[in-house]
């Protein structure tokens, strides 16, 4: 629905009235009026002639339309809208010689013309300027790729002035005028690789470049670049001079080439072995600075031909000169081993053999032995026999080499002579002797004749009455003990482990690498001792009875005298009691039920007792003693983890733990927790534990459980009241499982929060009419909420509101269109429009009704004709809703 008006300074004034079966209403009165338009200034074309490198002339002809009473102003605009964009100003003339321009450079060229009250830009031409010499050249970047290889990059003029069509590149050496050209470039990258044979490692030249295009050239700056170091060349043998038997003296020359910067000179050098098959290895001696022609080489072998060379290093790499030979000095003999040992004729001679000194230093002239530093030989034999010694005797000797030079002693060498079987051990000494040990001492040998390696402890048992040889007596002898420490000045040990009232020999054995020799025999009788072989007592349960246990007991097996008493040892705790040898049982009362007891029996003699190894029993069980009630944790609505301890009494050994709520069984086994499940919310309940063993079972006392609150639930919808068109009664009731206590209700319409509180009902005002509305109720506890299904009402109809003006277009000299929109709230049903006119000038109006029937009523737009040409004419509509009619506001149009 629009309104169209057209023509100048015409002003006219429209109103809009829309009805409904409800009531109608009017929009407001509004004005329309028409506006003006401005003349152009455009220049026609115009000729653009390029007059040199840098500027161009322009002309044109004056503009097609513009206000000839106001002078007009003309400028040359160049790239305009562009960073580099320039204004010439060329007054009133028609032509302009535009000069300072670039050269070889694109312009794209306007013309303005401008008047007091406004300018105007004509089309623009491109043109390009000509060509001039490149000016600006950068010097080339150089850097050196190698020892006789550089690289040359380089860069366009900055003001190139043209299309470069060369480039030239000149080299020189550094100091030097000598400039060769060495490379001539017309396309491709702007780089060039010189690997000239001109080129020398370690060298410096320099670069420059030459740009050309077809008005000239620019020549850069020279650029300068030193070549890589490469390994010198040319290293002359050095000359060596010996100066003692462990140095020599080097001097050598710089190398002919030293390509680069010698940094160091290194001096290596190597034997020359007697067997020429025989390779060695070079060594480094030292390493002297660069400006060092001179080195003195110290840790040589004495009399010993070396090759000697120098080394030239810098930062490529290094050049060895040629060997040079050279031989040290005379010295004194090294490298001398000690004697090879024969041990000859019982230890009394030494057959001593050694070796010529691994190196000589030259030639041997003497050898000499010495024993304690006397001379006992002297001579060029390498073996001499030494006579006249004691066995097993150490002796110190040395053995000494001698050149022209000097002589090298080899360190003191100890030797041993051979030993011989001991002889004179003293007897056997025994002390204290009990029933099962005897103390046994003795010596050392008078002459060991050697080194001892072991005492052996001989023993054998000699039986009362029975005839014997001294022969059988050792044929039956066996070691008791052996002692390997043989350094001690006596010696003594404990036999143990005899019979009681028993009679036994005893020597020791002296053992060395060459033999051994006995003590004499000596002979020792033991004393009285305790019984012996007392068994564990056999312990039994008595039937029925968990406080009292049955003991019994056999005597020993071996008494070794006259059994005294009896005593029982319960937990290794004795009785206040004993019994006579003849009493072997015993019943023990007020025990413990379920307890671990141990009993020992000791028996005794005159000399001592013994005491059997312990037996184990556990009395028979019974019901534990008292149960703690249980314990409910992380309690829920609906469940409780319960947990209970191991009773402090438990008089056996727990089997089974039964639970009960209120009395009725929810868990049996032998775990201390167990969850309970299904319970009621908010509800409370009686726990009871029993605990059970093989000797019965023991309940606790009740514990009380009190169940946690949960969300409420079972909640139903509310229920609706229509109160009229703009209010709805809301009421509900209480969940069907408030699960604890509710603390309050909150109401929402169509999901907006309307209502909080502790009531059931509520009164919703401010409503819309003929709506249709859903509420919810909420019930909240502590624990949660429940929400109910939704309840859906719909309000009463009321007439309709929001009616805006309609919108007149008039079609002809007597017919207006009218147009218009729906009510913003139509508040129910749309039963018809009417749509009224009238003249101002006339109290009465007259109505154009549309039912829902009428194609008016879907378009919502009808023409009204018989109009007066010219003329103002008032119009309204209404529309009319299902309970009442509001009215639109007057809207005026004027007719021509």
């Amino acid at each position: 629905m629009c309104l169209c008006v057209s023509g100048l300074s015409h002003r006219y004034v429209y109103e809009l009235e829309a009805s409904t079966a409800g009531g109608s209403s009017r929009s407001d009165r509004y004005v329309i009026q028409t506006p003006v338009s401005s003349p152009e200034r455009i220049p026609p074309p115009y000729n653009v002639t390029v007059s040199g490198a840098r500027s161009v002339f322009v002309a044109w002809t004056p503009p097609g339309k513009y206000n000839t009473s106001l002078p007009l102003e003309y400028s040359v605009l160049l790239n305009a809208g562009s960073l580099d964009a320039l204004v010439k100003a060329a007054g009133k003339g028609q032509f302009l010689h535009v000069t300072d321009l670039q050269p070889f450079t694109r312009y794209h060229i306007r013309i303005q013309a401008c008047q007091p009250d406004g300018c105007g830009v004509g089309k623009g031409v491109y043109t390009s300027t000509f060509e001039a010499p490149p000016e600006h050249l950068d010097p080339p970047v150089v850097k050196a790729a190698g020892p006789a290889v550089i690289e040359v990059h380089w860069k366009p003029p900055r003001q190139p002035n043209g299309l470069i069509t060369a480039y030239f590149i000149y080299r020189r050496p550094l100091g030097t005028r000598e400039e060769l050209l060495v490379f001539l470039w017309s396309e491709g990258p702007l780089e060039f690789i010189d690997a000239s044979s001109s080129l020398r490692p370690y060298s410096e030249f320099e670069y420059r470049v030459r740009a050309l295009n077809t008005q000239g050239s620019v020549s850069s700056v020279w650029a300068s670049a030193l070549t890589q170091e490469a390994p010198p060349l040319g290293m002359s043998s050095p000359w060596a001079l010996p100066t003692s038997a462990y140095s020599l003296m080097l001097n050598w020359t710089r190398p002919s080439d030293p390509n680069g910067l010698i940094q160091q000179y290194r001096v290596v050098y190597q034997s020359r072995p007697a067997d020429p098959t025989l390779n060695t290895t070079a060594v480094l001696a030292l390493t002297v600075p660069g400006d060092s022609l001179q080195a003195h080489v110290f840790g040589l072998e004495p009399y010993t031909t070396y090759s000697v060379r120098v080394e030239a290093v810098n930062g490529a790499g290094s050049v060895s000169s040629p060997w040079a030979a050279v031989r040290t000095l005379d010295a004194s003999p090294s490298g001398l081993a000690n004697f090879s040992v024969e041990k000859r004729e019982q230890g009394r001679a030494l057959l001593l053999i050694w070796d010529q000194p691994a190196v000589p230093n030259g030639d041997i002239k003497m050898y000499n032995i010495y024993n304690e530093g006397n001379l006992e030989f002297s001579g060029l034999s390498r073996q001499f026999l030494f006579r006249r010694l004691e066995p097993f005797t150490t002796y110190t000797l040395a053995l000494e080499a001698c050149t022209a030079a000097g002589c090298t002693r080899t360190p003191p060498q100890p030797i041993t002579t051979e030993e011989a079987p001991p002889s004179a051990p003293p007897p056997l000494v025994a002390e204290p002797i009990s029933a099962n040990r005897v103390q046994l001492h003795w010596l050392p040998p008078t002459h060991p004749n050697g080194r001892i390696l072991q005492y052996r402890v001989m023993a054998v048992t000699l039986d009362a009455g029975r005839s014997r040889t001294e022969e059988e007596d050792l044929q039956r002898a066996k070691v008791v003990f052996t002692e390997n420490d043989t350094r001690a000045s006596s010696f003594s040990h404990n036999v143990t482990g005899l019979q009681p009232w028993s009679v036994y020999a005893f020597f020791v054995r002296v053992v060395n690498a060459a033999g051994h020799a006995d003590s004499p025999w000596l002979t020792v009788r033991t004393k009285q001792a305790s019984p012996r072989g007392l068994a564990a007592p056999s312990v039994n349960h008595v039937e029925g009875n968990p406080y009292a246990l049955e003991v019994s007991w056999a005597p020993p097996l071996e008494s070794n005298g006259v059994l005294l008493t009896y005593r029982i040892l319960r937990n290794n705790v004795s009785f206040h009691f004993s019994f006579d040898s003849g009493v072997l049982s015993y019943t023990d009362v007020d025990l413990l039920p379920y307890g671990v007891y141990g009993y020992a029996i000791v028996a005794c003699t005159a000399e001592g007792c013994v005491t059997s190894d312990p037996t184990e029993i556990r009395t028979l069980e019974a019901p534990p003693a008292t149960v703690e009630p249980p314990t409910a944790t992380n309690v829920t609505a609906h469940s409780a983890s319960v947990s209970w301890s191991v009773p402090s009494i438990q008089n056996g050994e727990i089997t089974l733990y039964v639970l009960l709520v209120d009395g009725e069984e929810v868990y049996r086994g032998r775990r201390l927790t167990a969850l309970v499940s299904t319970l009621l919310p908010y509800t409370q309940y009686e726990l009871t534990l029993r605990a059970c063993t093989n000797g019965g079972c023991t309940a606790s006392a009740p514990a009380p459980l009190h169940t946690r609150e949960a969300p409420p639930a079972d909640l139903q919808a509310p229920m609706l009241k229509v109160t009229g068109s703009e209010s709805v009664e809301v009421t509900w009731r209480e969940p069907g499982r408030p699960n604890g206590v509710i603390t309050g209700y909150e109401l929402r319409r169509d999901g907006q929060l309307v209502y909080v509180g502790n009531d059931t009902r509520y009164h919703d005002f401010t409503l819309l009419p003929s709506v249709e509305y859903s509420y919810a109720v909420t019930a909240n506890n502590s624990q949660g909420a429940a929400i109910s299904p939704a309840a859906v009402a719909r309000t009463r109809p009321s007439a309709p509101s929001g009616v805006a003006p309609p919108k007149l277009q008039a079609t002809g000299a007597a017919s207006v269109l009218v147009q218009w929109e729906a009510p913003a709230q139509p508040n129910g049903a749309i039963l018809s429009y009417s749509v009224y006119s009238r003249d101002p000038a006339e109290p009465s109006s007259r109505r154009h009704l549309f039912p829902p029937e009428h194609s008016a009523f879907q378009s919502r737009s009808t023409s009204l004709t018989g109009l007066k040409p010219h003329y103002s004419e008032l119009i309204r509509g209404k529309h009319l809703g299902g309970a009442a009619c509001q009215g639109w506001q007057w809207a005026c149009s004027h007719f021509e």
